[in-house]
């Protein structure tokens, strides 16, 4: 039966696919976002949900995890549903269906994107929903109840253990969110348990310690995929056992995944003149900048910049040390590094989490700079205006890739 519903920070990126399946179910939904990117508001505009403030009683109030220190500025609008946070309500829209869960601390997205191309491309009967915007469809595909559906599940802030799985797609174990799961013991417990309740099949990639002696634990039956080569080439790897698995009875090979062209903020070109090159890319752990980080760097013939914003203050307190090693490592290639201002990502500050311990943990004699964005503008002026080639990285999850696309846009 269609419901009401109201969603906070429904442009964020887990929320806007939430809220466009939600609108394709048939519910009247409502929402406001503080910072609402244009193209996801104009595409859950045109699927019928409303940019308002909230007015009446909703059957269910949701909000981004950013938003649940506010959640009682909702409580008198919310109906016997409460107000849920987005993974919450994610839960409850897939445990009619059969979930293939993309779960680990990195390419959840690309793999759930690698997944729905896949669906596309091929026409499968099944939904899926992607944290990440991509390039050539939209974020969600609405299936109803009793289809198969492949959705990447955050584990960030616990609601992982809401969901029950049909299949469970692991990609990897390294320890992000401290605040939520405090060291490798306590991840471990979280993806056994998740495995527990997985009902058809499991699988992680062959050699994570953690994942292998969670599945053995579970008692699951489970698979080890061979993943070798960079992150691509994993996820890739990982991608199709999770399509063999989801339609057991379908016959894929890597070609289902041809003409796949990427998602927004992986590696992300923003501007590219011919002497200027500049690039974005959504890598916020230790793990993932320096894979991105040494994927960049061997270009020769340039000058290359590179800043960095940390995303959260736990993460940034917590792998301090591991950002300045990664950091001077880009800096010993030849390139300049600057470390933005941490992105709070709703969090309280801390002192011991600020961008500056970062540069206290860079080795002696390292030139890692703390830098505003007023400093990328201006360096980014004077290499669109000096004679030089050169290559500007932009890494992190924060909120200044979107400043830095708009200069660069308005340079076009």
């Amino acid at each position: 039966m269609p419901a009401r519903y109201y969603m906070g920070g429904v442009c964020g990126m887990g929320m806007a696919p939430l809220a466009a399946f939600l609108a394709d179910e048939g519910n009247a939904v409502e929402g406001f976002d503080d910072s609402p990117n244009p193209e996801l508001r104009e595409r859950l505009e045109n699927l019928g949900v409303r940019f308002r403030p909230p007015s009446g009683r909703y059957d269910r109030v949701v909000v981004s995890t950013a938003l649940w220190r506010r959640r009682g500025e909702f409580a008198a609008f919310c109906g016997p549903g409460g107000v849920a946070r987005r993974g919450e309500c994610w839960a409850d829209l897939c445990a009619p269906r059969k979930l293939t869960a993309i779960v680990g601390s990195h390419g959840k997205s690309t793999v759930s994107a690698l997944l729905a191309h896949a669906i596309n491309r091929l026409s499968l009967d099944c939904g899926y929903l992607v944290g990440a915007i991509p390039n050539g469809f939209a974020m969600h595909g609405y299936c109803a109840a009793g289809k198969p559906i492949v959705s990447e599940i955050d584990e960030s802030d616990a609601t992982i253990e809401y969901f029950s799985p049909e299949v469970a797609v692991a990609l990897n174990a390294d320890l992000d969110h401290t605040d939520t799961y405090a060291d490798d013991r306590k991840l471990g417990e979280m993806f056994e348990r998740l495995f527990s309740r997985t009902r058809r099949l499991v699988i992680y990639p062959e050699g994570d310690e953690i994942l292998s002696r969670a599945a053995a634990r579970a008692q699951t039956p489970s698979i080890a995929v061979k993943a070798a080569g960079d992150y691509f080439e994993k996820n890739a790897a990982m991608a199709l056992a999770a399509l063999r698995a989801t339609f057991p009875n379908g016959s894929f090979a890597p070609s289902a995944f041809g003409g796949f062209a990427g998602l927004q903020r992986r590696g992300e070109k923003i501007f590219d003149d011919g002497k200027v090159f500049a690039i974005s890319d959504y890598a916020h752990h230790p793990n993932e900048v320096g894979a991105f980080l040494r994927s960049f760097l061997p270009q020769s013939g340039a000058e290359t910049d590179v800043f960095f914003q940390p995303h959260r203050y736990t993460r940034t307190r917590r792998f301090a040390a591991d950002f300045a090693k990664i950091l001077s490592e880009a800096e010993t290639a030849g390139a300049r590094v600057f470390v933005l201002p941490v992105y709070a990502a709703s969090e309280i500050p801390d002192p011991l989490g600020e961008s500056s311990e970062i540069i206290k943990n860079a080795p002696k004699g390292s030139q890692i700079k703390l830098a505003e964005p007023c400093d990328f503008f201006r360096i980014a002026k004077a290499a669109l205006e000096g004679g030089k080639p050169r290559r500007i990285a932009l890494v992190g999850a924060g909120d200044f890739h979107f400043a830095a696309k708009k200069f660069f846009a308005q340079i076009k």
